[in-house]
Order: structure tokens, then sequence, then C-alpha cells
């Protein structure tokens, strides 16, 4: 049946995007990269099907008003397009982010009231707003996941999805110092891209609408990162630790509560210790990781 089902993914040249388009490939679905730009309408009513699945992974985070305008009013033209065509997709998948939570008291949970306390977490929080009340006034099956921090091979240089790892590692490979802010105790969920990948898959599979957290669950410090990636690009650096308070944009905790996700049979299966030696070694999603991938 898979053969028969078509995926239209945007942001399908992203960090997210490249990966979850490969393991859908190698899953036998038909795989349509969303050509264009989400802000504009006319792209959406071109490109959208009757019974599509609709893995909406584009994003910004500039923290600019341009973060609504990709995020927001893509995910509003989405639908617009959908109502003004009569071809309305069989299933949506949104990629959303544990911003939505920042303000919150961790462990985050699904049923928490959302506090984004950035730009990029109202906007993110804006979209999944417009997708479920849409959704439901179109009697399309919306699925919401909200990412943690995601780790792994792929990274683009430009992305501030993965954290600090891009800046920390190109330092320490520049033979400079790794900087880390605060105190270095502050945690983080890590999640692998392959086990985002797997839960994109089981979204577009099993999920029934509704929001699902995807992180490791597990907290990291951000000293434990950092000596990760001293190691990883030879381990002759220091790490230093600049201080400074938490923030809204940088707090002291962000974990997600992952057992909503788990009870559908997904659990994390590769450690961020492994994301940041493959990322720095340069590798893309080895032999490995595709078994992984395809054994869910």
């Amino acid at each position: 049946m898979r053969q028969h089902q078509t995926i239209l993914v945007t942001g399908a040249n992203g960090f997210i995007g490249l990966a979850t388009a490969a393991a859908l490939r190698r899953r036998k679905y038909e795989v349509r990269e969303f050509v264009g730009d989400v802000r504009d309408l006319q792209d959406w009513e071109r490109q959208l099907s009757r019974g599509v699945v609709v893995m909406h992974l584009a994003g910004v985070r500039t923290e600019t008003d341009l973060d609504f305008a990709v995020n927001t009013v893509g995910m509003q033209n989405l639908f617009m397009a959908a109502a003004k065509t009569g071809r309305l997709p069989g299933k949506v998948v949104l990629g959303s982010s544990q911003a939505v939570y920042m303000g919150c008291r961790p462990p985050y949970m699904e049923h928490m009231r959302p506090k984004p306390t950035t730009i990029y977490g109202e906007s993110k929080l804006a979209a999944e707003r417009v997708a479920i009340g849409e959704g439901k006034r179109l009697h399309i099956p919306v699925v919401v996941l909200r990412y943690s921090t995601v780790l792994g091979p792929g990274v683009r240089k430009e992305s501030s999805m993965s954290g600090p790892l891009v800046a920390w590692v190109q330092a320490s490979l520049s033979g400079k110092p790794i900087r880390v802010h605060q105190d270095g105790r502050q945690t983080r969920d890590y999640i692998h891209i392959v086990d985002v990948v797997t839960a994109n898959l089981l979204a577009v599979e099993r999920l029934p609408a509704g929001v699902y957290n995807v992180g490791g669950a597990r907290p990291i410090r951000l000293a434990v990162l950092a000596e990760w990636v001293r190691r990883a690009t030879g381990g002759r650096l220091t790490i230093e630790i600049t201080g400074g308070k938490a923030s809204a944009v940088d707090p002291r905790a962000m974990v997600s509560d992952t057992t909503k996700l788990r009870s559908f049979g997904w659990k994390p299966g590769r450690s961020a210790k492994h994301a940041v030696v493959e990322y720095v070694r340069g590798r893309e999603l080895i032999a490995d990781s595709r078994e992984t991938i395809d054994k869910q």
C-alpha cells in the first residue's frame, strides 16, 4: 500500500526534511518535494492533491517577524489552499518545537498550557493552533510533533536548530576554546536525527491526530555536551565556562516527557553522544542508522 501513498514534504532540503524524505522513499512512498515558497498561497494551490499526506517541515528561526511569515502564515496557506481547491489532504503532520514550552516548568507534557518566551516559539504555537483548528473544521487529521533539540549528521552550518553544537565544533576545529554560557549545568534532552525521523514515519503511518513530544527524555548538561565535542575534535582544546544567568532564550532546563509517543511503540534508540561524533566526522546517515529507521 505504501507505494500508492503520496507524501508532500515541505522543507525537504533542510536537516530534518532531507533525512525524512530519504526514509520515506526507502519505505516505498511516493515523495513529492514542495517547490516554491510556503508563504505563497498559489504555490500551495498548485501542489496540493486530494488525499496526499503533508509532512510540513519548512520553518525558520530568526527571532523576527519572518518567523510568523514562514512558520505561521505558511501553515495557514496550506489550509486556505485546501479549502479553496477542495483538494483536502488525507493527513497533515506538522514539525513543531519544544520552544512552545520555554516558559513552563519541565518536564514538559503535552497537556500543559504552552508558554513560549521567544518569537520563534510564539510563531510555532500559532502554527499549531491554526493546524489543529483548521484540521477540525475541514475534518483533516493533524499530528503535531514538538521536537526537542535535534543533533546528528546533516546539520547545516547556518542552522540554529541544534543549539551550540555547530558553533562549538567550528571553534574547536579552528583551534579556539569551546565557550559554554552560564555554569554549564543547564540541561537539554537532545534527540538524534534518526529518532526524529522514526517519529515522523510513525506520524505518517500510525499516530492519531494529536500533539506529541519528540525528545531524548534524558537531561544532558551542556558541559557534558561540550566535553563530547572536545573529545570528538581531538581533545586538545579547553572548555571555558563564561558565566551568565538563565534567560527567556536560555533557560536552566528543557526536558520533554515522551510517554505519550512511547505508548505507540516509539523510543529513542541512538545517543546524543553518537550524534556529536557523527556530526564531527561529517558522515551522512550510515547504514545501521537506516536499518534502525526501517525496522520501526
